[in-house]
């Protein structure tokens, strides 16, 4: 029997993905349930298991080439039948498929100028947009650009990986088409040591911002497919969602403290954010109504505090989940966010790991910014904005002494929850974050 194999959708809102290599050749005899290959979604690189037993016999997707979900990718046979026909009828869709996407990006075309009408006068130049200064998420690392070096061809994947290792692009050869590098050149310059930077000398007085620069040509730059399922989620979520927003500010001085204190123990390191995921986990547990979904019909809410964490990525933000977060302790919580942040740095979370979640936490504390308001992530109906804590005066005891304070922001969706449901679930986070040590219990 001939099994033809179609490129699957491996996250809700695929609709194409790159094939990054294949993990079999022709003649290759497989077994339902084995890794056929490794694609790249708009999310992470994900393993595609066979849904068949057979062997082998053709590959119609080459790796690193964009292939259209059932789009045919390989062709399986358990008995050797001939597979001509099957290979050019399988061609033939993929084509078909590929030409009808083409075709759906096209623009409409104007319609022609009436045979009457006068030539139109000419046109000005249209003046440059203004630019958008619009702060979605901190901006990159110096070490880790957000972007690949001007000219160089790269697929997104290895440019993740490069990112994340610090590498320097330009001492990379490319393999793939065109010259474009692909995850192997990188992996093998990992290995190789020949693409890493060299170490900047100690510097004895601070950096100067680099915002002086000359001027340089204007660049359109597309969408990739993570920005583009970013942007069509986040513009739904603000047009659909009735937004409303909430803020506290938290006395952080107890908590900074006993940081420090955990963080003198060998071989335990915690964050800020891990005492923060663990506080809003268990408010959750005591305010349900925030710690649930909507689709516009009902609201479902959970027992179990799923917590989605936002990860900013050099082309666009995902949320990887620390599951049943209530149930683990500060140190759990923190060694499961660092493994996910860093599968998510080199696109290896896998549609399990960042698919679903019943509340979400964003932290720009890092970036130092006093306070901001977050886009709620669909179904979910809140999320919570954490600011940096920030030297300050507070009253303690009718004095006023110096202090460090944080601002906590949730935004909601006024379908589901209202104003007094947040405000109970913020008072319940600031008790527990200015008595952080019954977040050991």
């Amino acid at each position: 029997m001939i099994h033809e194999l179609t490129f699957p959708a491996l996250s809700p809102t695929m609709s194409e993905g790159t094939l990054v290599a294949w993990r079999v050749k022709p003649g290759d005899s497989v077994k339902a349930g084995q890794v056929l290959a490794e694609i790249q979604t708009d999310k992470a690189i994900v393993e595609w298991e066979s849904p068949e037993s057979g062997t082998v016999r053709e590959l119609l997707i080459a790796p690193n080439q964009v292939a259209k979900v059932n789009s045919v990718a390989a062709i399986l046979t358990t008995q050797g039948e001939d597979i001509a026909e099957a290979v050019a009828r399988a061609r033939a869709a993929n084509e078909r498929l590929a030409s009808a996407a083409a075709a759906a990006q096209q623009p409409p075309a104007a319609p022609p100028p009436a045979a009457s009408a006068p030539p139109p006068a000419p046109l000005a130049a249209a003046p440059k947009p203004a630019p958008n200064f619009a702060a979605s998420a901190p901006p990159a690392a110096p070490s880790a650009p957000a972007k690949p070096a001007r000219g160089v061809r790269i697929t997104p994947v290895a440019a993740r990986l490069a990112a994340a290792h610090d590498l320097d692009l330009t001492r990379i050869r490319g393999t793939g088409p065109d010259g474009r590098i692909v995850r192997v050149d990188v992996e093998r310059a990992l290995a190789d040591g020949s693409a890493r930077r060299a170490a900047a000398p100690a510097a004895s007085a601070p950096p100067k911002l680099a915002v002086l620069r000359p001027d340089g040509a204007d660049q359109r730059v597309p969408f990739t497919p993570m920005r583009a399922v970013i942007a069509q989620r986040l513009a739904q979520s603000k047009q659909l969602i009735p937004h409303f927003a909430v803020e506290q500010i938290v006395d952080a001085a107890a908590l900074v403290a006993l940081r420090e204190q955990l963080n003198r123990l060998e071989g335990l390191r915690v964050t800020i954010n891990d005492l923060i995921v663990r506080a809003a986990a268990l408010a959750l547990r005591a305010h349900p109504r925030l710690n649930a979904t909507c689709d516009g019909q009902s609201v479902t809410r959970y027992d179990s505090a799923d917590i989605a964490v936002a990860v900013a990525l050099p082309d666009g933000l995902i949320t990887p989940i620390v599951f049943k977060a209530h149930a683990k302790s500060v140190r759990q919580i923190g060694e499961e966010i660092r493994q996910l942040v860093k599968k998510a740095q080199e696109g290896r979370l896998q549609p399990a790991e960042f698919q679903g979640g019943t509340f979400t936490v964003s932290n720009l504390g890092a970036s130092g910014v006093a306070s901001f308001s977050a886009i709620i992530n669909p179904p979910q109906v809140a999320i919570l904005a954490v600011a940096a804590i920030r030297d300050e005066p507070v009253v303690r005891q009718g004095q006023v002494v110096p202090g460090k304070t944080l601002r906590l922001t949730v935004s909601a969706d006024h379908r589901a929850v209202d104003g007094a449901d947040v405000a109970a679930f913020l008072q319940t986070l600031r008790e527990l974050l200015e008595n952080p040590a019954t977040l050991l219990a």
